[in-house]
């Protein structure tokens, strides 16, 4: 009877602890949160550029005159253009991992990057006075692009492409004020283009850019022929053009 009684003492004893401290609680699910996926560089864009350039022409001439003999030759130091320019590119890239994204761009720029000459000379009451303008009115560019990406949202890139480049000139002449020769011309030129730069993410569609671009052009010729009658005379210049330009995109 007092192992009855002992064992009923225990029953109450635990149902009066369970009833203190009330139902027992379901375990809480466990939730897996979900990192946002890194943002594709793959896909087309286009956008439009607003920078500043240079422009350096290494003019050059020769003279040969056999019947004399005379030959001589002539190198002056670059002359110097600067000003504004404007463009609007297009383009696909394609992120082959984490870290390379490949691409190809096409691009349109134009600008008032304007080389301003003048020459006075004075002979005791007489002057002559000129001037010569050269403007690098437009480019265009095709070129392939290799980038690096620091970050998922940041790429640094080189680019290598031709491009052409589209000139237009301005001279004119006076005597005594008196109007000699006036015109103007223009001319292209083929040549390579070769930079680097960088470019960030500001959200899933716009990127912002900065880029430096170096263009080498093919050599335009003045004038290759007689100059009085068994010479010859060559003259022409060396062009190279460096552009420096932000870049907004919209990435499709």
């Amino acid at each position: 009877m007092n192992k009855t009684l002992t064992s009923a003492a225990a029953l109450v004893f635990s149902a009066s602890i369970a009833s203190a401290s009330g139902p027992v609680a379901a375990p809480v699910p466990m939730t897996i949160v979900q990192l946002p996926a890194t943002t594709s560089w793959t896909g087309f864009y286009a956008g439009g550029s607003l920078g500043f350039g240079s422009a350096n022409y290494d003019i050059d001439g020769s003279y040969d005159n056999p019947g004399i003999p005379l030959t001589a030759s002539l190198n002056l130091p670059d002359l110097g253009a600067q000003g504004v320019l404007f463009g609007l590119q297009g383009g696909y890239n394609h992120q082959l991992s984490n870290t390379w994204v490949v691409g190809a761009q096409i691009d349109a720029m134009g600008s008032n990057i304007t080389n301003d000459t003048a020459l006075n000379l004075a002979f005791g009451p007489n002057t002559v006075s000129g001037t010569y303008d050269l403007t690098v009115s437009s480019m265009y560019t095709l070129s392939g692009r290799l980038g690096y990406l620091t970050s998922p949202n940041t790429m640094i890139y080189g680019l290598l492409g031709v491009t052409r480049g589209n000139f237009s000139g301005a001279y004119n002449l006076t005597v005594n004020a008196v109007p000699v020769v006036n015109g103007n011309y223009d001319f292209s030129l083929n040549g390579m283009a070769v930079g680097i730069g960088m470019e960030t993410m500001l959200n899933d569609h716009l990127s912002l850019g900065v880029e430096y671009r170096y263009n080498a052009m093919q050599r335009y010729t003045f004038y290759n022929g007689p100059l009085l009658g068994g010479d010859t005379l060559d003259v022409g210049f060396n062009t190279s053009v460096h552009t420096f330009r932000a870049m907004l995109n919209y990435r499709f």
